[in-house]
């Protein structure tokens, strides 16, 4: 089973393994600022297979990983971090994923303008178990 993703005006296309897997909400500060709020991402194995990549770019931050987005209308489609690893962003996905928000991850990072206010598993720093975040 292959997922299709693509960006807004469709200048970029791609395939990726299905089905589409755990979604996690990253809330730290380069997420915000690649999203405009969080990121919603799911990792896959396998490889990206491009159908369109007229105006695919990439963005190597400063510790090596890479992010792709769209040159035209700029949206944020994946994450490849320094080890390999691939996350895509769960809105670039056609139609619906199949899939849930489970996590989030970086909540001591995230923005002071909205609150989690879910029962999601709720991770203070990148990989480190924190408490559950709930109201």
């Amino acid at each position: 089973m292959r997922v299709v993703a693509s960006c807004l005006c469709g200048g970029v296309r791609f395939t990726l393994p299905g089905p589409v897997g755990d979604i996690t909400a990253c809330h730290c500060s380069q997420c915000r600022r690649a999203s405009g709020h969080f990121a919603a991402s799911f990792d896959i194995e396998g490889d990206i297979d491009y159908v369109v990549l007229e105006t695919l770019g990439t963005y190597e931050t400063p510790k090596g990983a890479m992010r792709g987005f769209c040159t035209r209308c700029g949206s944020s489609l994946w994450f490849r971090d320094v080890d390999g690893e691939v996350s895509v962003e769960a809105g670039a996905v056609d139609g619906l994923t199949g899939s849930r928000l489970t996590s989030h991850i970086c909540v001591d990072d995230k923005g002071d303008y909205y609150d989690i206010d879910d029962t999601k598993l709720a991770e203070s720093e990148y990989g480190a178990q924190g408490p559950e975040v709930s109201l």
